[in-house]
């Protein structure tokens, strides 16, 4: 146990120094911005390949995370629609973020519409 507390510069925190911590991020609905386009960024030095993020895109979310078939790090294609659901799974903080798209998230629905003329 000492060897952990040198490596993280301190014991590991108790369930009562975190309970509570993350109040300040919950919101209501109405303040989020719905026009802001986001898209997960993973930051390959923090990865450590348990591929929660994949398993959790596959069957959950959009199939948006590939798998580089070298480095096995997750690789987010144009798919990604911004839900975080990887970013909630990964036990790494920090290692996945959500960055500005820099062009909005149109969804793939299918047919596409019909001009009524």
């Amino acid at each position: 146990r000492d060897s952990i507390n040198a490596e993280y510069g301190g014991p590991a925190p108790t369930v009562n120094d975190v309970l509570g911590s993350s109040l300040k991020y919950v919101g209501k609905y109405n303040d989020l911005n719905n026009k802001q386009h986001v898209v997960a960024l993973v930051d390959p030095e923090l990865c450590i390949n348990c591929g929660k993020c994949y398993m959790t895109c596959n069957d959950s979310g959009y199939q948006a995370i590939k798998f580089d078939p070298e480095t096995h790090l997750p690789h987010i294609t144009e798919d990604c629609t911004g839900c975080t659901l990887c970013l909630s799974v990964c036990p790494i903080p920090e290692c996945i973020t959500m960055v500005h798209r820099d062009l909005p998230y149109v969804p793939k629905r299918g047919v596409p519409p019909v001009s009524v003329n």
